[in-house]
């Protein structure tokens, strides 16, 4: 009011037509707002700078062309520039929202307000419109439309604080969660969520989340507690993520009561502590038992082997066919108590690599010469094809003998035809791999249990039923050994046509 007193004081504009004219130019050059000046018909008589950046068209583009040009096709087919002028001619003003097209056919949201002008003498002279871009403000308030939607149906706790930390919003979940109404929290501070002793220092907490605002979880790495009307205090999981308002940014805290999880993972914890502990002792078990059996058992071994070879004195034939049950019994027995002996040892960890240089044909010598019983016991071939030229592989001896041992062993169990190959091969080069390759023409392995193969405790096929049946565990410490001295196994097996194990192992740094 001042102003406008000032704008008309005698002492400044010599005449009224001087201060009408000094607004005019006030208005035309005025950039904040589009101000755009209609006669009756609705035909536009001025065209400000503001107006000229929000449509884009000069004035000498419009000046004495209808208002109508402004808006979007679909409005002016409803009808709607006349009725704006009606409600502003018969109210005073019409104020609204409405879609508006530039001068290249884009379209934008605008803020108008639409005033008659009168004449000196009171007669209608046209309108004044007023307009400004609020495109941004629409869409962030669509934006926070969506997102109160999405909060009020969301599965967690949800607050909206502004930057004062003031509670803006909260939905259903946050009230069930605190035992508060949604309308007591509207307005309070956020920290009534929280224990007494932590709310001194949530404020500097909340002003560093607004000065760098991105989605985050709140306290990584903290126990962070959450408090309920009542007082009670839980343990919570808190993420924040900016919102852009047309108020301003806001903070989005989405919060998760983990009291039942917590109660889980520290009985999940316990349960392992109890099964490491378990598990050392099974291993400590396993490994004395193995001991204290395998000493009276080769004692038991060696008196039948004595007694088989007449020593002490002849035999008749069902004495002889009896002890040799004893002595097929024993070994089986001793083969299930080393595997378990071994698994043991897997299992504890301290199975100790001693990498040396191992010739390949001497390996596999000393592989056979314990089994060849047990292959002429059921008249089947074992044969050994060294390699022509000796082959030297970098590797740990007694695992790789391990190794060897098993898949031979286990290709004379399942072979009852024909015959039993162990080789060697391999190129020649520093970095080459050497294969073994153990061969039979045995049962084979069905295509259902090729994917078990090496699981542990896995009795395949005719195996499970077979009287002297082992522990499963043969090929899954195969496996395992490989492993440990970085060799690869693999298997191609056909159902009564036999199966062929090949292991790959690194040469290592040998000629």
């Amino acid at each position: 009011m001042a102003l406008t007193a000032q704008l008309f004081d005698a002492d400044t504009f010599a005449t009224p037509e001087a201060a009408l004219e000094f607004i005019g130019n006030v208005l035309e050059s005025s950039t904040e707002y589009s101000l755009i000046a209609t006669d009756p018909d609705g035909v536009i008589e001025l065209w400000n700078e503001g107006a000229r950046r929000l449509y884009g068209y000069r004035p000498s583009e419009v000046v004495g062309r209808p208002w109508t040009l402004l808006y979007t096709p679909e409005h002016i087919d409803a009808g709607l520039p006349s009725t704006v002028a009606e409600h502003a001619s018969s109210n005073g003003k019409w104020e609204g929202t409405l879609e508006r097209v530039r001068d290249d056919n884009t379209r934008f949201m605008a803020h108008v307000v639409v005033t008659p002008r009168h004449s000196a003498d009171g007669r209608p002279a046209g309108f004044l419109l007023i307009s400004s871009d609020i495109t941004e403000q629409v869409r962030l308030s669509l934006e926070l439309e969506h997102a109160r939607a999405m909060i009020e149906c969301a599965p967690d706790a949800m607050v909206v604080v502004n930057g004062a930390g003031e509670i803006q919003l909260a939905n259903a979940e946050t009230a069930k969660l605190f035992g508060y109404a949604c309308e007591q929290l509207i307005g309070k501070p956020v920290e009534i969520l929280m224990p007494l002793r932590f709310r001194g220092r949530h404020p500097a907490h909340r002003a560093d989340f607004f000065a760098q605002p991105r989605a985050r979880p709140m306290g990584a790495g903290l126990e962070l507690l959450g408090r309920r009307k009542d007082g009670l205090e839980f343990p919570i999981e808190i993420s924040l993520s900016p919102l852009e308002t047309a108020d301003g940014l806001l903070a989005t805290a989405a919060i998760r009561d983990v009291t039942e999880r917590q109660r889980v993972d520290k009985e999940l914890r316990n349960a392992n502590v109890e099964l490491v502990t378990a598990n050392r002792a099974k291993n400590r078990f396993l490994a004395s038992m193995s001991h204290e059996l395998r000493t009276p058992l080769n004692a038991i071994l060696g008196f039948t082997g004595t007694m088989i070879m007449e020593l002490p004195g002849p035999l008749n034939e069902a004495q002889a066919g009896q002890l040799r049950t004893v002595q097929t019994n024993g070994r089986h027995l001793l083969s299930l108590i080393n595997e378990l002996l071994d698994l043991a040892r897997i299992e504890s960890g301290k199975i100790e690599l001693h990498i040396e240089p191992v010739d390949c044909g001497e390996l596999l010598e000393d592989v056979v010469v314990g089994l060849r019983p047990l292959a002429e016991e059921k008249c089947i071939a074992l044969r050994v094809e060294a390699p022509a030229t000796p082959i030297t592989v970098h590797s740990d001896r007694r695992a790789l003998k391990q190794v060897l041992i098993n898949l031979t062993n286990n290709a004379i169990k399942f072979t009852d035809e024909g015959g039993v190959r162990v080789s060697a091969s391999g190129p020649a080069g520093r970095d080459s791999r050497i294969a073994f390759e153990v061969a039979d023409s045995g049962r084979g392995i069905e295509p259902d249990d090729q994917a078990r193969v090496f699981a542990a405790f896995e009795q395949l096929g005719a195996a499970s039923a077979d009287p002297l049946g082992g522990t499963g565990l043969g090929l899954y410490i195969c496996q395992t050994l490989s492993s440990l001295i970085g060799a690869e196994i693999a298997f191609a097996s056909e159902p009564g046509r036999g199966t062929t194990f090949t292991l790959l192992v690194p040469r290592g740094v040998g000629p």
